[in-house]
């Protein structure tokens, strides 16, 4: 019988001997661990992939695990020193829990490295000619750019998640979204009629287009023809019923008509501070104030903080 030994091997077959049970032995230490992992075994599953991590120090799937477990034991600054050793050796692929857990942190100087270690993976991924960053990486980004108020930053993001996966609702709603918090309102508007002439009946985004108009004071005719518009397609829109029947009745409009439409609203929620607010003072300036200040002192008894201060504002009115 003739034995084989790695001494009477070539030099560069010994090498590959080496490195092809080095292999072996990392599968076998790394799915031990993953199952020690699943039974909760977290010293054991420690230990196992510390030892994958001395046969590949930069292999970042194995670094980041050990920052799940250090998570999992409660040790979150060693957590995180995994997860940046995982993010250095490959920042293509373990950007995420780097950056979630310095943005766990909730301060500056933690978000403006996650910030920066986002920015790094998105320059990786698209190192390549024609290369596309990760959708999820994008949408990163882009949430932590408008965190930060870099709008334009924000829109690149957006427009190249919309070259990938095409122009829709969600491309609409996250443009308009963006102009809203940059205070553009004119472009929030924009962004939605948009995609309201692909679906003119669509309620969601008519309703973001009537509170942009309402905020931006908009012609009173205008105005009144969205609210029409809404509540042909929804004629219990309890929200649209309410303030169209406010301004209504604010702006010298059917006194009637607004009583109507409020009247609907309290109906269907009668603790409703809002809708008690804006029926209480539409009998007011019908001129019937007693009855006027039962609901309005009803609405103040169901007061949240946001609305106690019109409600006695009416209610001083009134006295």
């Amino acid at each position: 019988m003739i034995f084989c030994s790695l001494l009477f091997l070539p030099a560069q077959a010994q090498k590959e001997e080496i490195k092809i049970e080095q292999e072996q032995q990392f599968t076998y230490y790394w799915y031990a661990a993953r199952q020690a992992i699943n039974e909760e075994r977290f010293p054991d599953a420690l230990a196992l992939l510390e030892f994958c991590r001395w046969l590949k120090p930069n292999d970042g799937t194995t670094l980041s695990f050990i920052g799940i477990i250090y998570d999992a034991l409660g040790q979150k600054e060693r957590a995180l020193g995994a997860y940046k050793a995982a993010f250095e050796a490959s920042p293509r692929d373990q950007w995420s829990r780097y950056s979630m857990a310095l943005l766990e942190e909730r301060t500056e100087e933690a978000t403006q490295e996650a910030l920066r270690a986002l920015e790094q993976a998105y320059t990786v991924q698209k190192s390549k000619k024609k290369a596309k960053a990760e959708e999820e990486l994008l949408e990163q980004l882009k949430r932590l750019y408008m965190s930060e108020s870099q709008w334009k930053k924000a829109l690149k993001m957006q427009d190249e998640i919309d070259a990938q996966k095409g122009y829709d609702a969600y491309s609409a709603l996250a443009r308009y979204r963006i102009y809203a918090m940059w205070n553009k309102p004119k472009k929030a508007i924009e962004a939605i009629d948009k995609y309201l002439k692909l679906d003119p009946t669509d309620e969601r985004f008519l309703l973001f287009r009537l509170e942009l108009m309402e905020r931006t004071g908009v012609k009173q005719a205008d105005l009144y023809a969205m609210y029409e518009k809404i509540l042909r397609i929804d004629p219990y829109n309890l929200m649209v019923l309410n303030n169209y029947a406010y301004h209504l009745a604010t702006h010298g409009g059917d006194l009637k008509e607004a009583e109507r439409m409020s009247a609907i609203t309290i109906h269907e929620e009668p603790d409703n501070s809002v809708y008690l607010d804006t029926y209480g003072w539409i009998l007011h300036l019908q001129g019937q104030d007693e009855l006027a200040k039962f609901y309005l002192y009803k609405a103040l008894k169901n007061a949240t903080a946001e609305t106690n201060g019109e409600i006695q504002k009416h209610i001083n009115a009134i006295k």
